[in-house]
């Protein structure tokens, strides 16, 4: 909190608080960076609530030192530590929020390789294979940013810097029981926060935002559909219908999808910026397209 009112205050005195440069979607806390001390009224405030509370808790905890304070009881309590400590279940939210799922884990597993890892979709590396191009993609991704750095605009830069610093995870693979469907199958998911290729990601849904009105199928949003439809004449022997992809991911061929994507922004580069970065965001895309490694379950 302390430092969130430093912070606030040190924008406040500079005139940065409405910065224009500032793009939500791309924006990257600088980790290494901290306020500077506010003015003598402000930390005197800061430095006084911080005794206040301390004060309180040293009260409270005299108060309920012989008492566990919890908000489960004896038996919830157990049967929550018995859950977590059982190997032959897994517990995992189900797709469309429908509550937890318990699931038997050698089934879980045995599932998600048949319908899933063991399918041509997927292809099973080594430890060392996995760290090798990782290690590669890295080194490329950060050559083609500095090779290009002329093409960023300023949080662009920034966000690339700030995220680049940082560790970056291994993406984890799970999957979402379907407890809505019959027969019981699994939607897969590949998380990828933290990792060093979410950051690229992020950067090309980003810049996708600038190509996507150009596409003529193109709708904001529920709002425009329901307006849309509500201005459509049509036949009255006509029926709506609705389609729904199916594995759209494993489905779609990367070298295919990636040259779709080649060939629309060619054939609206009149109508695209003209400081677009557009061999720097097809480069980008098929690299994140061809090096989506992830693990699961330690094996």
């Amino acid at each position: 909190m302390a430092k969130t009112i430093r912070t606030k205050h040190f924008l406040s005195e500079n005139g940065i608080i409405d910065n224009n440069s500032y793009e939500k979607q791309i924006y990257i806390k600088n980790s290494a960076w901290n306020p500077p001390p506010a003015p003598l009224s402000i930390e005197n405030k800061i430095t006084e609530f911080e005794k206040y509370l301390k004060k309180y808790h040293q009260d409270l905890s005299q108060k309920f030192k012989h008492k566990k304070l919890t908000n489960l009881t004896p038996l919830q309590s157990n049967a929550l530590i018995a859950l977590m400590s059982n190997k032959n279940i897994t517990i995992k939210p189900t797709d469309k929020n429908l509550g937890p799922a318990v699931l038997d884990t050698k089934q879980y597993i045995g599932q998600i390789l048949q319908e899933h890892l063991l399918t041509p979709s997927y292809r099973q590396l080594s430890h060392q294979e996995a760290i090798n191009i990782m290690e590669t993609t890295k080194t490329t991704l950060k050559k083609l940013i500095q090779a290009n750095s002329q093409l960023l605009s300023k949080p662009e830069s920034t966000f690339f810097e700030h995220s680049l610093r940082s560790f970056h995870r291994l993406p984890i693979f799970y999957v979402l029981p379907k407890v809505h469907k019959e027969p019981f199958s699994l939607r897969p998911v590949v998380s990828t926060s933290g990792s060093l290729l979410a950051i690229f990601s992020t950067w090309l849904d980003y810049k996708m935002k600038e190509l996507i009105p150009l596409v003529k199928s193109y709708i904001k949003n529920s709002f425009e559909v329901i307006e849309e439809l509500q201005n459509l004449t049509i036949p009255n022997n006509a029926l709506f219908f609705s389609a729904d992809a199916v594995s759209m991911y494993t489905n779609i061929d990367t070298a295919t999808g990636v040259n779709a994507v080649k060939s629309f922004i060619q054939a609206n580069k009149n109508k695209i910026p003209d400081d677009f970065p557009s061999n720097l965001f097809i480069q980008i895309l098929d690299l994140v397209m061809r090096h989506n490694i992830f693990s699961f379950a330690d094996i």
